[in-house]
């Protein structure tokens, strides 16, 4: 039991650091979304390393999962020889739930952000079409004009 308690403490510290390292790539995602202009390959850049560490973490709850299983029965009735162990596996516990707070509240603001960006986009993509549409409409019409003569040319020769 005790290897499989030292087994469930490696996988929850390996997923503290990917779960860490979930939030460095947010924090920049953020920061990325707040900024004048947005880098769209920076940024999906780091979707691409999240997706990747995201399934990292996903073995890592399967390996913890599975080992669980195996002493899920027998702990309770071991819970005071294993106690400190206990207290370190709660500890762990407790600090990926709060990385996983910080990440969706981290997600959430970028949602915020890129959604104020699109609308900011949108309205000058908007503001560039009628500006071109009102130029096109003035060569249109300056076109289809025909040169008139000056009404108070003397015509007489």
């Amino acid at each position: 039991m005790t290897n499989e308690l030292q087994l469930l403490k490696e996988a929850l510290q390996k997923k503290e650091k990917v779960l860490q390292q979930i939030l460095d790539k947010s924090k920049m995602q953020l920061e990325l979304a707040g900024a004048d202009s947005l880098d769209t390959e920076k940024f999906d850049g780091l979707v691409d390393d999240k997706t990747e560490l995201l399934a990292e973490m996903e073995k890592l709850d399967e390996g913890f999962d599975s080992t669980y299983q195996h002493i899920r029965d027998e702990l309770p009735e071991k819970k005071e020889q294993y106690k400190t162990e206990i207290a370190v596996l709660q500890k762990l516990i407790k600090n990926t739930v709060d990385l996983g707070a910080q990440i969706h509240a981290t997600e959430a603001r970028t949602k915020d952000k890129l959604s104020v960006a699109l609308v900011k986009s949108r309205r000058e993509l908007s503001q560039k079409k009628t500006s071109m549409k009102a130029v096109s409409d003035y060569y249109k019409t300056s076109n289809n004009l025909k040169y008139v003569d000056s009404y108070f040319l003397d015509k007489k020769k």
